[in-house]
């Protein structure tokens, strides 16, 4: 009878995963450069997805990640695993710990004095530890729910901005404007009722104020379409990013990246923690702001933009 022989391809997986291509292409934003905001924004929710895939992965199975990635992380699979860890609307690696139908149950031997959501951060999410055999007991060189905090940061803002991420993959319908783009638009197509003419006015002037001090702010616009009667109800989305946040919590999602793939104990945290707000990492705050939303009305030729009158009537 042949021994059992594990899969190379799972070893080459966790040893030449490309981590190095989106360290490099981090390294490579340029804070002088304004296009490299938008840089560090897709990078946020290109690699923050990616960690949302591989993690559905291991808690669907650990030992074979490698082919759920394959087979078991379409957006079904995906969002399988977080409804069963999610607890008054927010995702928690902690669920881990209840049984759950489809994924892992993480638990501890019995000998060892470990608590199973300290086992979560080691044996899922890579928290670095070391084992003493004499009393039993496992020592955390971090403390492991900082390690549960950036986790469920990371898969709360992945499941947050889906439709983000939607609009870059297809045909990246992210459009960075200026707050003269927006007034420009106003004045030409769009029309706001007068009460909502004065708030307009008054975000957008603070918007430019912000911009104009803040060296790694940018804003974009997204588009959302309703099919109405007319034709359609075209919404657009002003917001406001502080890409320096984007950029560093990109890079804290990395590292959290390469403890959940490589075998092993993972890398520290808390160097990556230092210039990422810690209320936003608590949900206490979004680096993604929206600043105001208008409609315009569009017959189902895109191109011909309903009357103000007509559409009021």
């Amino acid at each position: 009878m042949h021994p059992r022989q594990d899969s190379p391809f799972k070893s080459l997986w966790q040893s030449r995963y490309p981590f190095e291509y989106w360290s490099n292409r981090l390294e490579k934003i340029n804070p002088y450069n304004q296009a490299d905001r938008l840089e560090a924004l897709y990078s946020l929710v290109q690699i923050s997805d990616i960690y949302v895939h591989i993690f559905a992965a291991y808690a669907q199975n650990p030992d074979m990640p490698w082919f759920f990635l394959k087979e078991n992380t379409r957006r079904w699979h995906i969002d399988d695993v977080l409804d069963q860890l999610r607890m008054n609307g927010i995702i928690t690696v902690g669920g881990l710990v209840n049984d759950g139908e489809g994924t892992i149950t993480v638990d501890t031997r019995d000998e060892f004095d470990l608590h199973e959501m300290d086992a979560v951060a080691a044996g899922v999410l890579g928290c670095p530890y070391t084992v003493d055999e004499e009393s039993k007991s496992v020592l955390f060189e971090e403390p492991p729910e900082l390690h549960r905090g950036v986790a469920n940061a990371i898969l709360n803002f992945a499941d947050e901005n889906r439709a983000l991420l939607n609009d870059f993959k297809h045909g990246f319908r992210v459009l960075p404007v200026t707050p003269d783009d927006i007034e420009s638009m106003l004045q030409s197509s769009f029309r706001l009722d007068e009460e909502d003419q004065e708030e307009f006015k008054t975000k957008l002037e603070a918007l430019r104020k912000r911009q104009e001090r803040d060296d790694w702010g940018f804003s974009f616009v997204r588009i959302h379409a309703d099919e109405q009667d007319y034709g359609y109800d075209l919404q657009l989305d002003l917001y406001h990013v502080d890409a320096w946040t984007c950029y560093k919590f990109a890079d804290l999602t990395l590292v959290a990246l390469h403890n959940l793939i490589s075998p092993g104990h993972g890398e520290h945290l808390e160097e990556s923690l230092l210039e990422v707000p810690i209320d936003m990492l608590e949900g206490n705050n979004s680096f993604i702001e929206h600043i105001f939303g208008f409609g315009l009305p569009i017959r189902n030729n895109p191109e011909i933009v309903v009357p103000y009158d007509e559409f009021q009537s």
